[in-house]
């Protein structure tokens, strides 16, 4: 038997003849037996043990069976401990009172009758245990009472055909506003909306055992909050528990307000972006052929009229010629910039150094300079292989341009690890820039020395930017020193870490964040 359910008996007894014949008398299988022969080992075994019934001997030496049951008497952990008197004599009526008074329940009289003292003792036994037993469902109600009141969530019990409110804890009560009294025995429909009324009623005739739903519930402030509903149908009863969402709600209101707008906007995108393809094919169109024929006239004119014009007239139509040129080459990159929004990214693994060292020799191939080249350590990354190269071209080509004019131009290219970024740089002793017009640098047609210092258009960085935008990545700029710069861009790895490359120049740009 599990000896949570077994009783103990603590028999006292100076005789050791008397506690062995108690012992035979009462033990059984759903009993265990303890034994002391005197006051001070029976406290010893009390204090140590868990006792259910005591049967103490009065007359004892040094300490007596009343004084022993005045000290258990006293303290709180043993005084209700029942403690049944055996006596050998002195029967009278002021004798046995003394003993109740000191907490006897009862009294078994020398010598005993073995039937009396069963029938007592497991009277006793029984009713010590059954009291035990209801302590420990009192504390486990309380514990479910405290466990249940302080509960976030609302648990209580409704009628399933009256819908009233039979119990209820704080939760609801606090969600409400209305007080437990106002709540109990009120039917849950006189919180709810007409709608909802309508909902609960066709409620009451489900067959189903369990529900699960939403509800709005008018508080008395006049608010409305939003339960989420569990429902256990028993025995006529609804055993509910709610959770107030009243902030999940609302927030996916925000969230549903925003798709909306989301949708607008894109919807609003979409008709831009048809716009920009029809302007673009307007310039494309439109604006170049105009372009061609003035730079085909002066042409033209310069050959079959060559002798009919001075110097003045020759350098105009020189000049309308070199405009008309570059109006086209501005049309052109105008057209690629805008058309680097539309093409997909497709990225691979690619082998940075192999890229770099092609760049470098189709410079070296296609361009006249002096500028010493030295690659460094270059790790590897993952992007789209066509406008990576695009952007090392653009990168590497700036400097050794802007390095031209140096004495000894010298541009190093490589990478270094930070932390989990790696930073690929191109660095130049070349014009660098002033970093006030930083946030220039990566503007269409922005340029940061004057034309007649360096060539160019000024829509190579914006490209750049663009590309590593569509990375998902970023770019920027800091100068390097007073006559260099870097030029930095950073890729970000799908899986793994980030790779940042960084590229010092006459000025410093950085591109970071491709994945």
């Amino acid at each position: 038997m599990d000896n949570k359910n077994k009783a103990t008996i603590l028999i006292v007894d100076d005789k050791p003849g008397n506690i062995l014949a108690l012992e035979n008398l009462l033990v059984t299988k759903d009993r265990t037996i303890l034994s002391a022969t005197n006051g001070k080992e029976a406290l010893q075994t009390i204090l140590n043990k868990e006792i259910d019934l005591i049967i103490l001997d009065v007359q004892m030496p040094d300490m007596d069976g009343f004084e022993v049951a005045q000290i258990l008497n006293s303290n709180k952990r043993t005084k209700d401990i029942p403690i049944i008197f055996a006596s050998a004599e002195r029967k009278e009526h002021k004798f046995m009172l003394k003993g109740f008074e000191e907490g006897a329940v009862d009294y078994l009289f020398k010598p005993l009758d073995p039937d009396i003292a069963k029938a007592k003792v497991a009277v006793l036994l029984k009713v010590q245990l059954q009291k035990k037993e209801l302590i420990e469902k009192n504390s486990s109600l309380q514990k479910s009472a405290l466990l249940i009141n302080n509960s976030a969530d609302i648990i209580g019990i409704i009628d399933s055909t009256t819908f009233k409110i039979e119990e209820i804890n704080k939760a609801f009560t606090d969600i409400v506003g209305y007080s437990n009294d106002e709540v109990k025995g009120k039917p849950l429909p006189f919180f709810l909306s007409a709608e909802d009324k309508e909902f609960i009623e066709g409620l009451g005739k489900t067959e189903k055992d369990r529900l699960s739903f939403e509800l709005r519930i008018h508080c008395k402030d006049g608010s409305i909050k939003w339960l989420h509903w569990k429902i256990v149908i028993k025995d006529g009863k609804w055993f509910v528990n709610a959770s107030d969402i009243s902030s999940q709600k609302k927030a996916d209101e925000q969230i549903q307000l925003l798709n909306n707008e989301l949708q607008t906007n894109i919807a609003q995108l979409e008709v831009s972006n048809k716009e920009l393809e029809s302007f673009s094919y307007s310039i494309s169109h439109d604006l170049k052929a105009p372009l061609r024929a003035l730079g085909s006239y002066s042409t033209l004119m310069i050959e079959d009229y060559m002798d009919k014009l001075d110097d003045d007239g020759k350098k105009m139509l020189s000049r309308i010629g070199d405009n008309a040129a570059n109006m086209t080459t501005m049309v052109d990159s105008l057209l690629k910039f805008s058309g680097l929004g539309k093409k997909e990214v497709d990225k691979v693994d690619i082998n940075m150094r192999s890229v770099v060292e092609k760049c470098v020799n189709d410079i070296n191939s296609s361009t006249e300079h002096k500028a010493t080249v030295n690659i460094h350590t270059i790790l590897p990354a993952k992007g789209d292989r066509l406008l990576i190269t695009h952007v090392w071209m653009n990168l590497i080509s700036n400097a050794i341009k802007y390095s031209g004019k140096t004495e000894k131009p010298q541009v190093d290219i490589g990478s270094t690890e930070e932390d989990d970024d790696i930073v690929y740089y191109v660095k130049d002793n070349g014009a660098g820039f002033d970093m006030a017009y930083a946030n220039k640098l990566f503007g269409v047609f922005q340029r940061l020395h004057r034309k007649e210092e360096f060539e160019g258009m000024g829509i190579g960085l914006a490209i750049a930017q663009r590309i590593i935008i569509r990375h998902g990545g970023r770019i920027w700029g800091q100068r390097r020193t007073i006559e260099g710069c870097y030029i930095l861009f950073f890729l970000k790895e799908e899986l793994g870490k980030g790779v940042r490359y960084s590229f010092l120049s006459p000025f410093t740009t950085t591109l970071a964040g491709i994945k």
